[in-house]
């Protein structure tokens, strides 16, 4: 008996186990190992009796069990890249906004294992992940991986994609790079701003070299307009934020 309950408790551990390993909430603050397959625990435990149920009802072998598993996994990790979506959009205007004040050279280390990672986007993106923690959106990713295991049971085969499949994906990239340069634009606007005045100040100073002091004045106009900027930033994540579950609406659509 204590062996079933144990085989119910791993296999449930599988799906929340790939959302972790994904979404940036749980990547940027380096929650890895035995602290990640802790939380995974305990996500996992309202769905023990459920898949324990299951088990009983339709035994199956080692290896049926090691590829459901895998598919757990799997549809784990695809919950995690729909769900960060909306963090991934501030990322990509951080990187977008470093591009164009010429601070590519000044970037840091992921702690989730990449290369590195620009200065402004993982400002952004730790400003989107304190408001989605202080707003109960952690409450809002556990709803929808209960319903997850609702709609794609787990010890059902992998669901099949609709024929839709490739343009919602293109579309949700396309949304993603136009939120990304919609929430940029008051900051590219203002350095563009700079870039005129320098302009027209080398008109006046022919003898001025303004290639050279371009990125200066990009990057103090952007320090200057930051304070005011923030305010924008908080809104738009908020409403950023606010768009998760329809991601997940996107995800049903995708799958049969």
């Amino acid at each position: 008996m204590l062996q079933h309950w144990l085989l119910a408790l791993g296999f449930a551990i599988a799906r929340p186990m790939g959302l972790l390993a994904v979404h940036p909430v749980f990547t940027r603050f380096q929650i890895t190992g035995l602290l990640r397959a802790a939380i995974a625990l305990v996500l996992a435990l309202p769905a023990v009796p459920m898949i324990s149920d299951m088990l009983a009802h339709s035994p199956q072998t080692g290896v049926d069990l090691m590829i459901l598993g895998m598919k757990e996994a799997a549809l784990g990790s695809v919950l995690g890249l729909m769900l960060g979506m909306p963090f991934w959009v501030l990322d990509v205007a951080g990187d977008v906004l470093d591009l164009q004040r010429g601070a590519t050279a000044g970037r840091i280390n992921d702690p989730a294992g990449f290369e590195d990672v620009s200065i402004t986007g993982t400002f952004f993106l730790l400003l989107g992940i304190t408001y989605f923690a202080a707003s109960g959106g952690l409450q809002m990713v556990l709803n929808i991986l209960y319903q997850s295991w609702s709609l794609w049971a787990p010890l059902s085969g992998l669901p099949e994609l609709s024929a839709q499949f490739p343009v919602i994906v293109l579309g949700l990239l396309d949304e993603m790079l136009a939120s990304a340069l919609s929430l940029a634009l008051p900051m590219f606007l203002a350095m563009l701003l700079s870039d005129i005045t320098l302009s027209i100040v080398s008109r006046a100073a022919p003898s001025l070299r303004v290639d050279d002091h371009a990125m200066g004045a990009r990057n103090i106009v952007f320090f200057f307009v930051l304070t005011v900027y923030t305010t924008y930033l908080c809104l738009f994540v908020r409403q950023d934020i606010a768009r998760i579950p329809a991601f997940f609406d996107v995800l049903k659509l995708m799958v049969l």
